[in-house]
């Protein structure tokens, strides 16, 4: 299905954006709020789950915003049955203890601990009852620092690691919610893997960005895509599956 340009900028204007994969009908929803105050005014179990990447409480670069962790873990949890969040190694131990704690291997970072040595890995904190294949996802600097360099924000998280979680995580359809948007990567997953998205973004400059990061992802299967089935065998043919597209 594709939309008339007028009415895409229509629900553009009106801060929604949506398209259609598999059959479902998946949408966005950005604030630039308080996140804190914002899940106080959500109901119990009303998500299907929390993906976000909250401050560690580091300073990191001096940053302001990441100078403490906010009180913020006992509203997810009350909000979804299922939390995932990355963090520090070493603030790991500011949560409550967790279901199970998988593992983002980033392969030849330039990141240091604080013994001055490298660090290679970041925990990925898990809360519920969700199966994951294996608990290890390895992504390689060179391609991170590439995705990074273009995104104005101090510590984006890759795509890629995002839609590895968000995919043994949930299912179609569900409903996520990020309270430290960022820079938007939660919701350029969700828009990827066909899940419905909100988030929340205290700061104006990093809501603009999640927010044009949001909506790209969520218009480009509509504008530029072709709905695939069932691939046939093509023998490195590739211009024998252009009958397998509508």
């Amino acid at each position: 299905m594709y939309l008339h340009g007028a009415t895409i900028l229509q629900r553009l204007r009106a801060g929604y954006a949506s398209r259609w994969a598999s059959g479902a009908k998946v949408s966005y929803k950005l604030h630039n709020k308080d996140c804190l105050k914002f899940m106080r005014s959500m109901p119990d179990k009303s998500v299907d789950a929390v993906i976000t990447d909250p401050p560690y409480g580091l300073s990191f670069l001096g940053n302001e915003w990441d100078k403490d962790i906010p009180q913020w873990i006992d509203e997810a949890r009350r909000i979804s049955e299922i939390v995932i969040f990355t963090t520090a190694p070493t603030t790991l131990w500011d949560y409550p203890r967790p279901d199970w704690v998988a593992v983002w291997h980033r392969k030849h970072s330039s990141s240091r601990q604080a013994s001055g040595g490298f660090n290679l890995w970041s925990p990925i904190v898990v809360y519920g009852k969700v199966k994951i294949p294996a608990d290890l996802y390895a992504t390689h600097f060179g391609t991170y620092w590439q995705e990074h360099e273009k995104i104005d924000h101090p510590s984006p998280k890759p795509v890629e690691l995002y839609l590895w979680i968000v995919n043994w995580a949930t299912t179609e359809g569900m409903n996520i919610f990020d309270p430290f948007m960022g820079s938007g990567t939660t919701g350029v997953a969700c828009m990827k893997s066909s899940r419905n998205f909100e988030g929340c973004e205290l700061s104006p400059e990093y809501f603009q960005v999640a927010e044009s990061r949001i909506k790209s992802a969520a218009l480009q299967p509509a504008l530029f895509s072709r709905s695939p089935t069932k691939r046939a065998p093509d023998k490195g043919n590739a211009s024998a599956q252009f009958e397998n597209f509508d």
